[in-house]
């Protein structure tokens, strides 16, 4: 309600001077404060001041390359990780904010599901990077429980194969991504985020607000995340044999299993909030703007 216009442009890969013009003039004609910019495109799209002396905030999630954000005055990245990449490229850490993202709460929907076998949740991009084949293999010695695979990508027909080939065709489910994931993960056990390369894992704070316990590969945002026995398990990365371990863990310490459940929901409500997020935002306008 507090948004008082909206403009929309279409953009391109390619350099487009109508673009860069339009939003020039945009600027121009409501005079903002503060202009944060979201990842590459919409960070090259900033002009250089002329007649307005805005701030720009260039907004980070991923190992991008900083040259897109030439005429930002600040950054903000998603995880520390990142935060520490920005400095090593030779930012002034003084000039880089680190606020997490926030997700969603439990919309307490689920999936009537006639299987008593238990469930394992995997949700994301299909891609290598996302090392679902990791989980995959580490399903056949798993055979009380099931998979489910929330997502879509180019890698499917690659897990379809490895499926085929261990013979997991009976016990692993793919489904298409929603908005509305609180169906999935509320129907689950366990939520695995097998990646290779993770800059943030938005999905590791989705398990803590549904209440799930978490397991996660020492990678990225999830390694510095989740504290390993405390709020979630850790595996080392590339090792389908860890993450199976770590399963077990699961499967056999319910005691264990329980105080991941509690320290995870509570990781959430103190740091990954919407509410906790947006006073960050806020906070820290407030601050560049003094």
């Amino acid at each position: 309600s507090s948004i008082k216009h909206i403009e929309q442009l279409k953009y391109f890969y390619f350099f487009n001077p109508f673009c860069h013009l339009k939003i020039k003039k945009i600027i121009d004609d409501f005079r903002p404060n503060i202009i944060l910019s979201w990842m590459n495109r919409a960070s090259r799209l900033i002009p250089t001041k002329d007649k307005v002396d805005f701030i720009a905030v260039g907004r980070l999630g991923g190992y991008y390359k900083i040259k897109n954000y030439v005429n930002c005055d600040y950054l903000i990245t998603n995880t520390l990780d990142l935060k520490n990449y920005v400095t090593d490229c030779g930012w002034d850490q003084n000039k880089i904010e680190f606020i997490p993202n926030f997700v969603n709460k439990n919309n307490n929907s689920s999936i009537r599901s006639l299987s008593e076998k238990k469930k394992i949740i995997c949700m994301g991009r299909f891609h290598k990077n996302k090392g679902i084949d990791l989980l995959l293999k580490a399903l056949t010695f798993l055979p009380q429980y099931e998979l489910w695979i929330v997502g879509k990508g180019e890698e499917k027909s690659y897990y379809n194969n490895v499926i085929l080939n261990l013979k997991l065709d009976k016990r692993v489910f793919f489904y298409e991504w929603t908005e509305n994931i609180s169906k999935f993960l509320n129907s689950a056990d366990l939520l695995v985020c097998p990646s290779r390369h993770e800059p943030f894992g938005n999905i590791v704070v989705d398990g803590w607000a549904h209440k799930l316990p978490v397991i996660v590969s020492d990678v990225g945002g999830p390694k510095i995340m989740v504290k390993h026995k405390v709020n979630g398990l850790k595996f080392k990365n590339g090792d389908y044999f860890d993450l199976l371990n770590q399963i077990q863990k699961i499967e056999k310490n319910y005691k264990l299993k329980q105080s991941l459940i509690k320290n995870g929901f509570k990781e959430f409500n103190s740091l990954y909030s919407e509410k906790i997020i947006v006073e960050k935002y806020v906070n820290f306008f407030k601050k560049i703007s003094k």
